[in-house]
């Protein structure tokens, strides 16, 4: 088949030397250029059709995200493969949100470069398993932050305005005037937003609809 043609991208002379030799140690690969930093990398984009680049994140003048958000933006095929130092939360969500195809440590095992260009090629995706682990416990967050939010009771919309009232410090004569409710109405309001909270007075009311972020202040 025809050679894997890949961009490295890198700030650093000696790793892109030393990562250069190892991907040439790969007979279906050719390294057909070299950038060291993203500004550089998409000037030369134009003149080389690449299959595969390896984006370091940390560079000067252009890091890795805006290079390849830029990158992606002009050639949406472009596949690019994230290289990374240390795990960092915001990186990850950032080099993703930019549409990246892998994501790898710098210290990965050879056989696991091979397995990331030749996966990716293919187009699927490839993630070291550090990387996989750091998604996990992401993903796990996301889902007890998500469960949370659905194990809290549902407000009626009137519910909702008395409670905001509530919040901003209002009692029931002003919260009446304010909804052209009755006072008897809103203290049936108040019993119900007591009842579905689990409260019993206003102050553990309104720490409640804080805690839960129930009402936007």
């Amino acid at each position: 088949m025809d050679k894997i043609r890949v961009i490295l991208v890198d700030d650093h002379k000696i790793f892109r030397d030393g990562f250069r030799m190892l991907l040439q140690s790969f007979s279906f690969v050719e390294v057909i250029a070299e950038a060291s930093n993203g500004n550089e990398f998409l000037s030369l984009i134009e003149d080389h059709q690449a299959d595969i680049i390896f984006m370091d994140i940390n560079m000067p003048q252009l890091d890795g995200v805006e290079a390849s958000q830029k990158a992606l933006e002009k050639y949406p095929d472009l596949k690019i493969i994230a290289l990374t130092t240390f795990l960092d939360d915001d990186y990850l969500e950032q080099m993703l949100m930019a549409g990246v195809e892998g994501y790898m440590l710098k210290s990965a095992e050879i056989e696991e470069f091979e397995k990331a260009i030749v996966k990716v090629y293919e187009g699927g995706n490839y993630f070291s398993d550090e990387i996989v682990s750091l998604l996990s416990d992401k993903l796990n967050m996301l889902r007890k932050k998500r469960k949370k939010k659905d194990d809290l009771p549902e407000f009626t919309d009137r519910e909702k305005e008395v409670l905001e009232l509530i919040c901003k410090g209002y009692g029931n004569k002003q919260i009446a005037e304010a909804t052209f409710l009755s006072i008897k109405t809103i203290e049936k309001h108040k019993s119900s937003l007591f009842q579905k909270t689990g409260t019993y007075n206003t102050v553990n009311l309104v720490i409640y609809a804080f805690k839960h972020q129930i009402i936007k202040f």
